[in-house]
């Protein structure tokens, strides 16, 4: 039994079909075919707009491989087509599959509403940081001025450090998605 799914990424791109067969994910896009065995799953992440709406994206980690699943295929110029009841029907399909063929992998749904906050903090640290540097270079107190910086700048680093950690969301059971994400 195969299904399928298909949607188109980008303008310039063909339309992309990803279609389960025997235990492996097929990804194909115009002549370029990946094969992806379900056994080499080792993340499933399901995540939605925190705005709620029909965007949903799906991303399946096969060691350093990666795939990208969406619900939405692009028409045209700011025109996208929701596609969010195959979406739904493969994801659900998919995810009970996986669950069988690889059982240490992990199911999570994403969480990205922490993620754009702490962007914009750092982005506006760090421009205090080069503001602090070029007044205080200025004023002819470089060696204050660069002891600040370097202190902002840990403090910047450490945020940052925090992203991949933010990205982590609740696992849920393959065989029974969340009915909200995936009607």
């Amino acid at each position: 039994m195969s299904v399928s799914h298909s949607a188109r990424l980008a303008p310039f791109q063909p339309e992309t079909v990803w279609t389960l067969k025997d235990g492996t994910l097929v990804e194909t896009r115009g002549v370029r075919v990946r094969g992806f065995p379900l056994s080499a799953l080792t993340r499933f992440r399901l995540a939605a707009a925190p705005s709620g709406g029909h965007r949903r994206v799906l991303q399946l980690s096969f060691g350093r491989a990666r795939v990208i699943i969406i619900a939405q295929s692009y028409v045209g110029p700011g025109r996208v087509e929701d596609r969010l009841a195959s979406f739904s029907a493969f994801a659900r399909i998919l995810a009970h599959h996986a669950a069988d063929a690889a059982p240490a992998a992990r199911f999570n749904l994403a969480r990205i509403e922490a993620r754009p906050a702490l962007t914009w903090v750092a982005g506006f640290l760090a421009i205090g940081v080069v503001a602090l540097l070029l007044s205080s270079l200025g004023a002819g107190m470089a060696g204050v001025g660069v002891d600040m910086a370097a202190r902002m700048s840990f403090v910047l680093i450490l945020l940052l450090a925090a992203l991949p950690w933010l990205s982590r969301g609740d696992g849920f059971d393959p065989r029974d998605p969340p009915r909200d994400l995936l009607p």
